[in-house]
């Protein structure tokens, strides 16, 4: 999440999150909702996640969404149904999922709960009829942060008896918060909304936020899955993406990056699978080649 995006940002990317995609036509399968985790006091649909069936045998998408580590659903109309209908569509089964939010857990509760949906997911991939061994990962926003944490730091899936390799391909789009490091220090100082955000999401120990920086976490020879980092022209966004880029390439990893020109914040989701959307062919260039 960039600290340049104001809070009535923040609002209006959550409400437009909601609108229904009027271009996507085409019919979602019947939604399945499972809970793939249960932590003593979190209330069940926070540790849940609805699966939306492709044809047997299908490679699976799983979605994270946004909103500050803080607000968000898995059935808003950028992570839902509107997706899950075009991805479908594409041959692909669909999960969206939702996991704690602050400030009533903080780092690492976020991930944790990304690793345990996957784990579910891949355990019972054979029941739910979609392929175990390809299965991709993407995220907006706060949620590509955890998409990119949860694909570089194995002690999340490890808690699980699960490799990292379970990933085959990480999605990010328009994240700005793969380095805790450099963003917490100076949005906490300032206070206000986005302060409050990055301190519930984060705390105020430095330690803490680099436990909680993909850009920071990766090492050659875990076997991390190909990136496609997606970001619109925000500096933030901008600057975060190509120092995790680069660190993936450095360790020896495949990271693509692709600047959406003249999307906004919330464009770069709520967009995909809209007919001629520049970021649409990138996703499914990128799936299509990890599908080989």
């Amino acid at each position: 999440m960039d600290p340049m995006i104001s809070r009535r940002a923040v609002a209006l990317a959550g409400i437009a999150a909601l609108m229904p995609h009027r271009a996507l036509a085409q019919s979602v399968a019947p939604r399945q909702t499972f809970r793939y985790a249960q932590s003593p006091g979190a209330p069940a649909n926070l540790q849940s996640l609805d699966l939306y069936p492709g044809p047997r045998g299908a490679p699976l998408l799983v979605f994270i969404h946004g909103g500050g580590w803080r607000i968000g659903d898995k059935q808003n109309g950028a992570a839902g149904q509107e997706k899950a209908a075009f991805f479908n569509a594409q041959g692909f089964s669909y999960a969206s999922l939702n996991y704690r939010l602050s400030p009533n857990v903080q780092h690492p509760a976020h991930v944790e709960d990304v690793a345990a949906a996957l784990a579910w997911l891949h355990d019972n991939a054979d029941a739910q009829r979609f392929d175990r061994d390809r299965i991709f990962v993407m995220g907006h926003s706060a949620g590509a942060h955890l998409a990119a944490l949860v694909a570089v730091d194995p002690r999340r899936l490890g808690a699980h008896g699960k490799p990292l390799t379970l990933i085959k391909g990480v999605i990010p789009l328009d994240g700005a918060g793969y380095d805790v490091t450099r963003q917490a220090p100076a949005t906490i100082a300032r206070g206000g909304f986005l302060g409050q955000m990055y301190a519930g999401a984060f705390g105020s120990d430095p330690a803490g936020w680099r436990d909680a920086s993909p850009a920071l976490l990766v090492e050659r020879g875990r076997g991390i899955a190909p990136f496609l980092i997606v970001h619109a022209s925000r500096r933030d966004a901008i600057s975060q993406s190509r120092q995790l880029a680069q660190a993936l390439r450095d360790a020896g990893g495949e990271a693509r990056l692709f600047e959406a020109r003249g999307y906004t914040h919330a464009d770069v989701n709520r967009r995909i699978g809209r007919e001629g959307e520049q970021v649409t062919d990138e996703i499914m260039k990128s799936l299509r080649s990890w599908l080989g």
